[in-house]
């Protein structure tokens, strides 16, 4: 399965879950888009925080906090790719090309 296939199976989920039911802007849910991913990244942190990366997460026991937050944030980035209609699959293989080819370190960065 390519990264499209399963942007197009999250979005369809997203869609058939209720929400996209109100129209929006490309801009208005950019914009939404950013701050709920915002919101999964701080889960991730606060789960760090807390100790409970490895623990199982309340929705499902098979699944540990970590594993989960992860899972949240590329279902959100791959769902708008759908809703954004970005070809995911190429522009994650052009960038990785890309980053092949940088320098060690990006040519000493420290972070």
């Amino acid at each position: 399965m390519n990264l499209n296939t399963l942007r197009d199976a999250l979005h369809r989920t997203a869609r058939d879950k209720g929400w996209y039911d109100q129209p929006e802007s490309d801009d208005a849910f950019i914009t939404r888009f950013v701050a709920n991913t915002h919101g999964e990244v701080s889960e991730l942190w606060e789960a760090h925080r807390r100790g409970s990366l490895h623990q199982p997460c309340d929705k499902d026991a098979a699944l540990t906090n970590l594993e989960e937050e992860m899972a949240d944030i590329l279902i959100r980035t791959l769902d708008a790719c759908g809703r954004l209609d970005i070809d995911i699959d190429r522009a994650v293989r052009i960038k990785h090309a890309c980053n092949q080819a940088r320098a060690y370190r990006h040519g000493g960065k420290k972070a």
